[in-house]
């Protein structure tokens, strides 16, 4: 039993890591002078009468070297508790561990080694192949993380500290997202609203003198402090009692409806402060996505012409009617284009059906319309959308007029999202919110993007709906 609980627990997945980190970095070395020796790929051949390095000695120094990728690693981050597991989003952090400790490696094999005992050419080829083994396994490793966290294992039992609108907000991602790896208790809060007493089977802990009993009693391990209408030194105070047993902190800052603005800490005389920026894509930003819109666009097209060539015989042959769909959407600034797109649903599909978002199964779909669209085939032409300048690769999907107008009088934010151009793909599509989906939740995710955008989160988005696409119906 004990065993049990230990290899489903969430020490058990931290160990997972660690174990296969070790793998990974044997893995590349091995690999490397796999790739340099045997297979003979980049091969520069020593003077003569000089034995060639043994497999056994690039071992020997892989396990000297490995205490040096563990501490790299543990200062990057790799091992602290993630609510998303993704190797898109620990890769840099792998990248620049595995660039220190190659150059380390380097500086020590020229001070240490000749030439012919060392190969420089290796440390640079098990660089490559360290970093490659080890997302590669970080990868298989969160795939069974995910898997665990669905039942219930390598989660921590979480508290979610005020139990009003916000803690409620907090209470329900948790529920709706298992993969967090945050399993909802219950709330603490000395005056629970209404809404939150009625939530169901969840505790509701309103006595505070009891922290400690509760903590060990339900193996509390991790808390959300979603503002409750407690005093500030009350709240210090209860975090402050957490502290011997170990229990971690997720804070939801106060007034974060206006967060939806780039923050950033700063410093007065010691002083820690918040600073609110509004958050947009300009300058040089503008520039480099700009840039690799159009050459990605335009290499894209050439690659994918003979499927899209195909594409339109397959149209015109499947039923009567344009090969291109155009419909009106608001761009950047607000800007009215015509999106383009293969059409898949019958000619005049909207005058039968009415206007509003496609779902599953649709029955105006035409033959061709149900193989393009879950493949993502149909929204191709909107590359040619990219190159004009009118949408870029990367960004908030954009809507039509009517429906523009209605979200900006519910929702404030919503019109923040035409700071940038709309894009084929997104942040909230790739967190499966597309189509006829919360809105508010969207312009969240979009929001978000806006204000983190990097270069590397277009290309990772980019990946990310790669892979998505085979799981599009709608």
């Amino acid at each position: 039993m004990a065993a049990k609980r230990f290899f489903t627990s969430h020490r058990f997945s931290h160990f997972s890591l660690i174990i296969g980190d070790i793998l990974g970095v044997f893995a590349g070395y091995r690999l490397a002078f796999a790739i340099y020796f045997q297979m003979g790929v980049w091969y520069v051949s020593i003077a003569p009468g000089t034995e060639q390095p043994s497999i056994g000695f690039y071992m020997a120094i892989t396990l000297v070297i490995l205490p040096v990728y563990w501490i790299l690693f543990k200062l990057h981050g790799l091992y602290r508790f993630r609510l998303n597991l993704s190797v898109l989003e620990i890769f840099p952090p792998i990248f620049s561990a595995a660039t220190e400790a190659s150059m380390l490696l380097m500086t020590l094999a020229v001070i240490t080694f000749p030439p012919t005992h060392y190969s420089r050419n290796v440390i640079l080829l098990s660089w490559l192949c360290v970093i490659a083994s080890i997302s590669a396994i970080r990868f298989v490793i969160y795939q069974l993380h995910k898997l665990g966290r669905r039942h219930g294992w390598y989660v921590k039992n979480t508290l979610v500290l005020g139990a009003g609108k916000v803690g409620l907000t907090c209470a329900n991602k948790l529920l709706k997202n298992p993969g967090l790896g945050l399993r909802f208790i219950g709330f603490l809060d000395e005056k629970p609203s209404q809404q939150a007493q009625q939530m169901g089977s969840f505790h509701i802990f309103d006595d505070y003198s009891k922290l400690e009993e509760l903590i060990r009693k339900f193996n509390i391990q991790h808390m959300v402090v979603a503002f409750s209408r407690d005093k500030h030194d009350q709240i210090v105070d209860l975090i402050e009692r957490c502290r011997p047993y170990g229990v971690e902190f997720t804070m939801v800052p106060r007034l974060y409806e206006i967060f939806s603005d780039r923050v950033g800490v700063e410093h007065i005389r010691g002083l820690p402060v918040i600073g609110l920026k509004r958050g947009s894509i300009t300058g040089m930003q503008a520039l480099a996505k700009r840039t690799m819109d159009i050459i990605i666009s335009l290499l894209t097209l050439i690659v994918l012409s003979p499927l899209m060539l195909l594409t339109v015989l397959a149209i015109k042959i499947d039923s009567p009617g344009p090969v291109l769909y155009r419909q009106v959407r608001l761009g950047k600034k607000g800007r009215p284009f015509s999106i383009l797109k293969f059409r898949s649903m019958c000619r005049d599909a909207e005058k039968k059906g009415g206007a509003g978002w496609t779902t599953p199964g649709d029955v105006r779909r035409t033959l061709v319309g149900r193989v393009i669209r879950p493949l993502g085939i149909d929204e191709l032409p909107q590359l040619i959308n990219v190159i004009k300048g009118e949408m870029s690769l990367v960004g908030p999907r954009p809507e039509r007029p009517e429906h523009v107008e209605t979200f900006i009088k519910s929702i404030p934010s919503y019109d923040a999202r035409h700071r940038v151009r709309p894009g084929l793909t997104g942040w909230a599509q790739i967190n499966g919110l597309r189509g006829d989906t919360d809105i508010s939740e969207r312009v969240e995710h979009d929001l978000y993007y806006i204000e983190n955008w990097n270069p590397w989160l277009d290309i990772k988005i980019m990946l990310k709906t790669l892979f998505a696409f085979v799981d599009r119906d709608a």
